[in-house]
This record gives structure tokens, sequence and C-alpha cells, in this order.
């Protein structure tokens, strides 16, 4: 049988209808929250591994999760699925006037370039700016639109996106790559003083948070994602880990039984065999 969407939401609301699934009539807003960040990761985590048929299906995960949340909000009488969809049309469409308005691009480089004030990026903010949810927004902080349940990494990137926004921000990237140095410096003369009797953790904490939002920071000024960097790292990680456990057991020993030389050459290994 062929599936639409729309058989998407009558299979949802007969889940969360008075004959359908205990568990599903009795979530809420709330309850379903780690839900929707984990399908989100799952796909992350398929799209980094380029596996289109998990993409496939962890994407459909994380519109069904959009789709749950839309049919509690109608059962609560608050929106229903179309009002979600009918205001995310209504807003691409509202800000992309070059594509379905009368802007004209006689530029596309110029257009594209975040600092031009008739380019893309300024009209969209433009646009942002006067819309219904944004106007009283006016002599407020900058920061009352980061979200405090982002991912703190995630939420440390959008800080300093704000902060640029209204001008706050280094112009080049080598300031911003020297201030991480100096994070670095402040750290070691904490690590440095610390002693027995006083461990100097809390100092050290607050530098070493310190080096990690200057590093977003510089991920920022180089055009990626510091939290998608991370992951790939992870993953890099993760990926050379299980080979150095795959060497040891080819000696027919675990890890724990080898010399801490031995996992480092054994690491060197994993490293030409894993490389991305």
């Amino acid at each position: 049988m062929k599936y639409s969407f729309d058989d998407l939401v009558k299979i949802m609301a007969t889940l969360r209808s008075e004959n359908g699934c205990p568990w599903d009539r009795k979530q809420t807003h709330q309850s379903l929250l780690p839900y929707l960040v984990e399908e989100s990761h799952e796909f992350i985590d398929a799209a980094q591994a380029n596996d289109k048929a998990h993409m496939a299906e962890e994407l459909g995960d994380v519109l069904f999760q959009v789709v749950f949340h839309a049919q509690v909000a109608k059962d609560n009488k608050d929106f229903s699925i179309d009002d979600v969809v009918q205001g995310i049309c209504e807003k691409m469409v509202r800000r992309h006037p070059h594509v379905f308005g009368d802007v004209k691009v006689e530029n596309e480089s110029e257009f594209l370039d975040v600092n031009n004030p008739n380019g893309l990026r300024s009209r969209w903010e433009s646009i942002k700016a006067a819309e219904k949810n944004n106007l009283g927004m006016a002599g407020k902080s900058a920061m009352d639109k980061v979200s405090k349940s982002m991912p703190t990494l995630a939420r440390a990137q959008e800080i300093q996106r704000r902060a640029a926004k209204v001008g706050f921000d280094w112009i080049e990237a080598e300031p911003v790559f020297n201030k991480a140095v100096e994070e670095f410096s402040e750290f070691r003369a904490e690590m440095q003083a610390a002693t027995a009797e006083n461990p100097n953790v809390e100092r050290m904490e607050d530098e070493f948070g310190d080096i990690l939002f200057s590093l977003v920071n510089v991920a920022r000024h180089c055009g990626f994602n510091a939290a998608l960097a991370l992951e790939r790292a992870n993953s890099k990680f993760e990926r050379r880990f299980r080979v150095v456990e795959q060497l040891a057991r080819g000696e027919g020993k675990e890890m724990k039984e080898e010399t801490p030389e031995r996992l480092q050459e054994l690491w060197r290994e994993a490293k030409v065999k894993v490389r991305l």
C-alpha cells in the first residue's frame, strides 16, 4: 500500500483517539521532547555516514515527531498540522521575494555577500525583523532569542551569532584565533597553580569554559558548525578505537592487557586505516 502525508496525519490521529494506543494518548509536548532530540540526532548520524536508506528512515521518524506534536496541539485545541504547514509556507514565501516576488537578482555573488546591505542575508534579516513575532523584541536583549534548551556547543555558537548580528564581533578571523590561544595560556596558568591543598578546580573549569567558547567562535568565523565538528571527531575516534580493539584481539589480547607503548603503536595503525 502506498501511503501519503495525509495518511500519516490520520494514523497519528487514530493513535491518539479514544480507541487508540494508551501510551500515545498520554503523551504531552514535554514528554515527547527527548524523542524529538533523539530522532534528530539519529538523522544527523545517518547523514554524516551518507547512509541514504537510514537517512530516509530517520527523517521519517523526525517527521513523525512533528506530526505527533501537532496532533497533541490539536487535541488541546491549540493548533493543527494544517496551521504548521500554512505558517511555514507563508514564512518561506515571504522571506524569498527574489524567488516568489518581484525582487530581481542582478549579480548572484553580490546578492549572496553577507556584507551587502541589499544582499540575501540582509533582506532575510529585515523581513524577519518585520514579522509579528519579532516586532515585540524592540528594546529587548539580542540574547532573549537564544533558546536555553539548545545543546551547549550549539547554544554557544548561537549566542555568538546573535551578538555578531548587532555588531559585537571581530571583523577578521585572525584575532579570534589569537583569543583562543590566549585562553589556553590562562587555563595553563591556573592548571600550574593547582596544588594538593588547593586543586584550583573551579578556576580551571572557568578558564576551560573560556577555551571552549573561544574555539566555537573560531569555528563560526571559519564558516562551520562547532557541534557538528565535534560530532565528527567523536565518530572518528570511535571508529579508530574499534580498530585498535580488533588489532589487539588479533594478537590474542584485550586492550587492557596491552602495554601503553603497544597501544600507541596500534593507534597509529588505526589512524592509517581510518583517516576520516
